[in-house]
């Protein structure tokens, strides 16, 4: 069922051409609605910015930490190690606690990288998590030990 607002939005889209229409007039009760929502929304993101604790205090658990890696599919993008995946390295950390923290509460491309609201996941889980990916171990060899970097790192001087 439609709302009120959307049959008037409907009529003024479904104008002939040429036909001059109105945009629906905006009622007490529905700019209300519209004015709540607005301060609902600017509530839930200043919480999301601004909590008891500052985000660089916690200390993570990495085995929780594991858990919620899993629980939250992260390994589907980033993978088991943080290293394999379609999605962004993880491992090793190239954010710090703090960084990472408001890097998931609003990723610059939200179609790839969901936000992970603080209603939905405390500074204290993704701290967790943030302590798990710190514990990896790195998959990847050194560069020393790839012969053609090793020769790249022997002529360049230091």
């Amino acid at each position: 069922m439609k709302t009120v607002f959307q049959r008037r939005l409907a009529r003024h889209h479904s104008a002939r051409r040429g036909h001059v229409t109105r945009m629906p007039s905006w009622g007490p009760p529905a700019f209300l609605a519209l004015l709540l929502a607005a301060a609902t929304t600017a509530a839930a993101t200043a919480s999301s910015t601004r909590t008891g604790q500052e985000p660089a205090a916690l200390r993570g658990d990495a085995t929780v930490g594991e858990q919620l890696y899993e629980d939250y599919t992260c390994y589907g993008c980033h993978g088991h190690t943080g290293e394999t995946g379609r999605g962004p390295r993880l491992n090793p950390p190239r954010l710090r606690q703090g960084q990472f923290i408001a890097y998931l509460r609003n990723p610059p491309n939200p179609r790839r990288m969901p936000p992970y609201r603080q209603a939905d996941v405390s500074d204290q889980k993704l701290a967790d998590i943030y302590a798990f990916i710190e514990s990896l171990p790195s998959a990847s060899p050194n560069a020393e030990d790839i012969p053609v970097l090793r020769g790249l790192l022997e002529e360049t001087p230091r």
